[in-house]
């Protein structure tokens, strides 16, 4: 399974921008807000143009990382989760009408997560590979037309807050 969802993350990381709308496209951190120590970055690429019905579509590349210690100081435990992912991004903005500076938006995509744990009796480390569904909701706030707020919700880092900026 993890060698299927690499090969896709990859496939659309080389494909994606060679036919990615110029202007529409972006780049973005986002920071956890209701699990210390998410942090992430993303890439998105307008694809639209290719779609029949022009409908308002992104392909949306991203790496998340969580990491957590906890213990006593005589032994602390670290353990993280990297994950990698793409996901389908639709922008309702467009559909709604709203003439707003805010644009709902959803998304579903796949992702990769790769899991550690440490401790101080070396050498001790446990690590693991997953992957799943990646869901994510949220919406977008234009402070000028090159950056925008952002303020989702997904199945990996829960409520996120972050800033995008468009080129």
């Amino acid at each position: 399974m993890n060698k299927i969802v690499v090969a896709a993350l990859l496939s659309t990381v080389i494909a994606t921008p060679a036919f990615a709308a110029e202007g529409k496209n972006s780049i973005g951190i986002n920071y956890g807000l209701d699990l210390n120590g998410v942090f992430g970055v993303q890439a998105e690429f307008d694809v639209s143009s290719m779609m029949s019905n022009k409908a308002p579509v992104s392909a949306q590349v991203f790496w998340k990382n969580y990491s957590q210690s906890y213990g006593t100081p005589a032994g602390t435990y670290q353990y993280s989760y990297n994950a990698l992912g793409v996901a389908a991004i639709y922008d309702f903005g467009p559909v709604i009408k709203n003439n707003s500076r805010i644009s709902p938006y959803a998304g579903l995509g796949l992702i990769t997560l790769n899991s550690t744990l440490s401790g101080p009796a070396q050498p001790f480390g446990i690590g693991a590979d997953s992957g799943g569904l990646y869901l994510t909701v949220g919406a977008r706030y234009e402070v000028t037309p090159q950056i925008s707020a952002d303020l989702n919700f997904n199945n990996y880092g829960g409520l996120t807050l972050g800033a995008i900026m468009k080129f």
